[in-house]
């Protein structure tokens, strides 16, 4: 079967799905007892063909909107009053790392946008040191002429910078999300950029001979900042695909659901920001051994990206 013959027949019971999710507006306690029976039939058939659709046109957009109908209508269909704890449960457990994986094509492309001029201005860095230093500011050559990093935070001000920290870096993170709302325009230059900056700041650093001591600085917090630039990056290039390929839907509706999808990351990010930030000002500058930063580091970098990749799926059993 072709895409457009499974689309085509199937239209018709995803807009009728679509019509009820937009009368329940929000609460299924606003649909007639026969639309909420619909709204149960619909939901469970739609599941059905976004398997089928995930397994022979995965990378069609046809199955991408069509996982965008099955998520609102799954928040929809199990919907409980916002205080259920099991509720929270079951956003934490399954709506929210489902929601950051539905998004994995973005996140890619929020990576190769960050990581290919990080490794393009390292490289030139390296081969012209003289010329990428002049991209940092004087008080950083400055202190890199003295032979000394700019990374030291007296203890007694680290209680103070921290929380400036943690706002700096959700700033970032926002404006990366809310840049998609400029096709992407914004969030682009914001992933080249800090990639750019991070590469001739390594390269640079690197020609000094400081490249240990800068690394053993970002050990600890590193890890954990970049990967939520990067998915920051992800959720606002996920909110400009759907402004410039709405499909069949009209852009505030192809919008509104891909708002929904990237505001449940930007709800990860920024606690795992905080986190970040809170290594950067306590940890990072402190005097505790290397190995210490590195593990802490790894250890917090792979409990944000294993609860991405693992929590929430289904079992083997439930999925057969």
């Amino acid at each position: 079967m072709t895409v457009d013959r499974f689309v085509e027949d199937r239209r018709a019971r995803w807009a009728r799905l679509e019509n009820l999710i937009s009368e329940a507006k929000g609460r299924v306690e606003r649909l007639a007892p026969n639309d909420v029976l619909e709204l149960g039939r619909l939901y469970r058939s739609a599941s059905s063909d976004l398997a089928v659709a995930r397994r022979d046109f995965a990378l069609d957009a046809a199955t991408e909107r069509l996982n965008d109908l099955v998520a609102t209508a799954h928040a929809l269909v199990y919907s409980e009053a916002p205080t259920s704890g099991r509720r929270l449960r079951r956003f934490f457990l399954h709506e929210l790392p489902s929601s950051v994986r539905a998004n994995s094509r973005f996140t890619a492309v929020s990576l190769a946008a960050f990581a290919i001029p990080l490794l393009a201005t390292f490289a030139i860095g390296l081969l012209l040191p003289e010329i990428a230093a002049t991209a940092l500011p004087p008080e950083t050559r400055q202190h890199l002429a003295e032979r000394r990093l700019w990374t030291d935070i007296p203890e007694g001000y680290r209680p103070l910078v921290g929380p400036l920290i943690i706002v700096n870096n959700v700033r970032v993170a926002v404006a990366a999300f809310a840049g998609g709302l400029t096709a992407g325009a914004l969030t682009l230059y914001l992933l080249v950029a800090n990639g750019a900056l991070l590469g001739t700041v390594l390269a640079v650093v690197h020609g000094y001979g400081l490249s240990g001591g800068l690394l053993t600085f970002t050990a600890a917090h590193g890890p954990l900042e970049i990967s939520c630039i990067v998915l920051s990056g992800g959720a606002g290039l996920r909110l400009a695909w759907a402004l410039l390929r709405p499909g069949d839907r009209s852009r505030r509706d192809a919008l509104r659901l891909a708002g929904a999808q990237a505001i449940r990351i930007m709800l990860l990010i920024i606690p795992a920001l905080g986190v970040a930030g809170i290594l950067e000002a306590f940890l990072s500058p402190s005097d505790a051994p290397v190995a210490l930063k590195i593990t802490v580091g790894i250890v917090v970098g792979l409990a944000l990206w294993s609860y991405i990749f693992f929590v929430g799926r289904p079992s083997r059993k439930s999925a057969s």
